[in-house]
């Protein structure tokens, strides 16, 4: 037998449903019932292709003079415009200048531009701009801008600008900007330039990542981190795993020594020493008192480039290999002619503290000098110096 209540709970029970009802305050029952309403601003959610109206083929001239008017949502597989088609699904092709989908695609729009407001699977190609506001996975080829506002998984490729907002597996490539606000997993590529973190190959004339895990190259590169190999004129990165090769590689680690020198071919030089883990190059100017035919000596200035690879052998101690040019400028000698010292030097090198780090080596030093009938003179190459 149930029991009954006690009268003290009984009592408490009317109470609060009193006070229920008094405040208008839902009920277990009627929050069962009645789901909670959605926020002002929230849309919602799409019909299914089920429940709009399905026509097999639609055509039309510019929304709504078309077959399907008043019925903007339809399902159709072949969907055919003279100026704008508008449609809720496609499974199969929608042919016109302008294209728009209110939902979900599956197959190929052609066109001048062509829009996609759910998901998107299968071919745009359009000769001004494509534009999926879902994730999209096929290709996306237009004439001027490429957007995708979700996750890109195939080629979104764009005369002038091709841009994801999510991650990317595939190629995202544009003839002058390719910007990823996620992560590409491929290959981006750009005319002039590449915004975007990377786990493959970034090639652009300039390249900004936040991180890149592969390979990036380009006129300028800049990246925080890069785990990978940076190939360029000028490299920056603030956390090199890897190798930066470049006429002027920038990275925290290694990062910009002034070095002074002398040799028997140029016996003064200073010049700006770029390092990375292992690469180098040397930006330098140079003061040589040579001597000329006759007898008498002149002055030469130079200025020179020099790339070179620097191995660790031991606590404290290394070696070194590089190749460099210097162009020699004399009082009174014209430009056009030849007047230029080719070298290749091996040198070791030892850190007494972090910033002085004297070095000494030899090689074999090339003279060419003439016009029409060129002078070639090889010379033994002693020289010693100091990087700071």
């Amino acid at each position: 037998m149930k029991p009954r209540p006690h009268p003290a709970a009984l009592t408490r029970r009317l109470l609060a449903a009193a006070l229920t009802l008094a405040l208008g305050l839902p009920t277990a029952a009627s929050a069962a019932e009645d789901p909670p309403p959605l926020p002002d601003d929230a849309e919602p959610p799409p019909p299914s292709p089920a429940s709009v109206p399905y026509r097999p083929v639609n055509v039309g001239f510019m929304y709504p003079i078309a077959s399907n008017v008043g019925a903007p949502d339809v399902f159709t597989h072949l969907d055919i415009a003279l100026v704008l088609g508008r449609i809720g699904y496609l499974g199969g092709l929608q042919v016109g200048p302008v294209g728009w989908v209110g939902y979900d695609m599956r197959g190929a729009q052609v066109g001048l531009a062509h829009v996609v407001d759910g998901q998107a699977e299968g071919l745009q190609i359009d000769g001004i701009f494509s534009i999926a506001r879902g994730d999209f996975t096929g290709a996306q080829i237009t004439g001027l801008m490429g957007w995708a506002s979700g996750r890109m998984t195939g080629v979104a490729l764009a005369g002038m600008a091709s841009h994801v907002y999510g991650d990317v597996d595939g190629v995202l490539a544009g003839g002058l900007v390719s910007v990823a606000r996620g992560r590409v997993r491929g290959l981006q590529v750009a005319g002039g330039t590449n915004i975007g973190r990377v786990d493959g190959l970034q090639i652009g004339a300039v390249n900004v990542s936040a991180e890149v895990r592969g390979v990036q190259i380009g006129i300028i590169n800049v990246a925080r981190k890069i785990k990978g190999v940076q190939i360029g004129v000028l490299n920056v990165t603030d956390k090199l795993e890897g190798e930066s090769l470049g006429l002027v590689p920038i990275p925290r680690r290694g990062g910009v020594h002034p070095v002074i020198w002398g040799s028997n071919t140029v016996f003064a030089n200073v010049g700006v020493k770029f390092a990375s883990a292992y690469a180098y190059s040397i930006l330098g100017v140079g003061l040589h008192n040579r001597p000329i035919a006759g007898g008498g000596r002149q002055a030469a200035f130079t200025a020179g480039l020099t790339l070179g690879a620097r191995i660790p052998i031991a606590e404290g101690f290394a070696v070194a290999g590089d190749l460099g040019g210097n162009r020699l400028f004399v009082e009174g000698a014209p430009l056009t002619t030849h007047d230029e010292l080719y070298k290749a030097r091996v040198l070791f090198s030892f850190e007494i503290a972090k910033r002085l780090v004297p070095f000494v080596g030899g090689g074999v030093a090339m003279s060419v000098q003439g016009s029409d009938a060129l002078r070639f003179t090889v010379l033994p190459e002693g020289t010693a110096g100091i990087e700071l």
